[in-house]
């Protein structure tokens, strides 16, 4: 195996830092021609004569396509004056891989030759001002992106649904990780009734952003306005999976299980909706009603109570209670409910019946 001598590794960096740096000096060169229509392309975007000006800065890329000023100055025409806000873009976006092509050269001569490295960047860098170059595209490449989202909006606004979807498409591919544009996509096709297609990108939004819990609800919200409940039942489970405490995705899941016949695993999710908000009615009451279709009187009597305890006045609800506490022969329980079904309806015969009746069975 060959080796080198430090002698020879110093020499060997010392070219390999001069070969970088002749490199770099020629990135941006151009030819007399070239730097004539450089300036002259320059002095007719001073006038503002812009059709003149921008066919001399495509000349100076046929020439050398890497050159960062005639990128930035394409872009700016295609910015202020063509409000061509996709083609401004491309260019911004070109002229800082260079400018970020150059830095990184930099980087590489500076671990190499520091001195050499300082000269390339006050030559490269710092003269043309290649830093703050950056940044200004920076904020022109984001202004581009808000400019093509507003006019996505006002599309979407005038229910022009096709050219908003076309709009965003075509956005989505400058950020395609914009959960806002994404957002609009998905909502075109719900304005359109393609709910497949909003499922599409909307799971998008959920794969992006495992903490988003309001569009795992919508995804599931779709799929039952759908009639696909088993589909809705997994999307409201992973919204539950973010927010363990909120009642509406437990309740909700209940339902589409209610909507599959499965009167077990709704009783169990109407339950967990209770647990989670004791106050939550409805659920109460749904509960009440799947223990009684799967025939658990303790927890229909439990929840019925419940209900009771809510909304102490519901003579229905009492009604309830105190048939279901004859049949379980419950007696002292049904005194005490028997008696309030006949204080909030004196004139109820059936509440005197009852009443009546209770006494004697307590009697014998």
């Amino acid at each position: 195996m060959k080796r080198f001598s430090s002698h020879s590794l110093l020499v060997f960096s010392a070219i390999m830092a001069l070969s970088i740096s002749s490199l770099f000096a020629e990135s941006q060169v151009l030819s007399a021609e070239g730097k004539k229509n450089l300036r002259s392309g320059n002095m007719h975007l001073v006038g503002q004569r812009y059709e003149k000006a921008l066919p001399l800065f495509e000349e100076v890329l046929e020439e050398n396509p890497h050159n960062i000023e005639a990128l930035q100055y394409i872009g700016a025409i295609n910015y202020d004056v063509k409000r061509n806000y996709f083609v401004a873009h491309d260019y911004y976006k070109k002229a800082n891989e260079e400018i970020q092509a150059i830095l990184d050269e930099y980087e590489e001569l500076n671990k190499i030759d520091a001195k050499k490295a300082k000269k390339f960047y006050k030559k490269q860098i710092k003269g043309p001002k290649f830093n703050k170059s950056y940044e200004d595209n920076a904020i022109h490449l984001k202004g581009c992106w808000i400019n093509i989202f507003k006019k996505g909006q006002s599309l979407y606004k005038a229910e022009a649904y096709d050219e908003t979807i076309e709009k965003f498409t075509a956005l989505l591919e400058i950020g395609p990780d914009s959960l806002k544009t994404l957002k609009m996509i998905a909502n075109t096709y719900l304005k359109q009734e393609k709910s497949e297609k909003a499922i599409e990108y909307l799971s998008l939004i959920a794969e992006k952003d495992q903490s988003d819990i309001s569009t795992r609800e919508q995804i599931a919200s779709i799929y039952f306005n759908s009639e696909k409940f088993e589909d809705s039942i997994t999307w409201y489970e992973k919204a539950s999976e973010i927010e363990p405490n909120s009642p509406d995705n437990y309740f909700n899941t209940a339902i589409c299980y209610s909507k599959l016949d499965n009167d077990e695993k709704a009783f169990e999710l109407f339950a967990k909706t209770v647990e989670v908000d004791p106050t939550n009615l409805d659920a109460i009451i749904n509960a009440s009603n799947k223990a009684a279709a799967i025939e658990n009187s303790p927890e229909q009597i439990k929840y019925l109570k419940m209900a009771i305890e809510i909304d102490a006045e519901n003579a229905t609800y009492i009604s309830f209670l105190c048939y279901k506490l004859v049949a379980e022969k419950q007696y002292e329980e049904l005194l005490k409910y028997s008696s309030k079904w006949l204080e909030l309806v004196p004139d109820s015969d059936e509440a005197k019946q009852l009443n009546s009746f209770v006494e004697q069975q307590l009697k014998q």
